[in-house]
């Protein structure tokens, strides 16, 4: 009898599931980025070099992070989601 070898689960989906949750946030403004993410610690700071600058959402929970790049407009430019290691709290 042959043993099945055990790989690495894919996280292809996952990824995906990711990436859809953080494009849903596009053009969004402040207050409404906020009303999505209300169960969130907030945090709010001021980005920008010579080009570009606005200011950038971040909204923690216990297992993941949402950022918010917010441009001149006022409205979300830049959305990503990074999942934290059960280490990082």
């Amino acid at each position: 009898m042959s043993k099945k070898s055990k790989s690495a689960p894919s996280i292809h989906l996952s990824v995906l599931t990711l990436q859809r949750f953080a494009a849903s946030f596009y053009g969004l403004t402040i207050e409404e980025a906020r009303k999505r993410l209300a169960r969130g610690k907030f945090e709010m700071t001021t980005w920008g070099d010579s080009k570009f600058g606005g200011k950038q959402l971040v909204a923690a929970f216990p297992k993941y992070e949402v950022r918010l790049l917010f441009l001149s407009d006022n409205r979300v430019g830049m959305a990503s989601v990074q999942v934290l290691s059960k280490w990082a709290r």
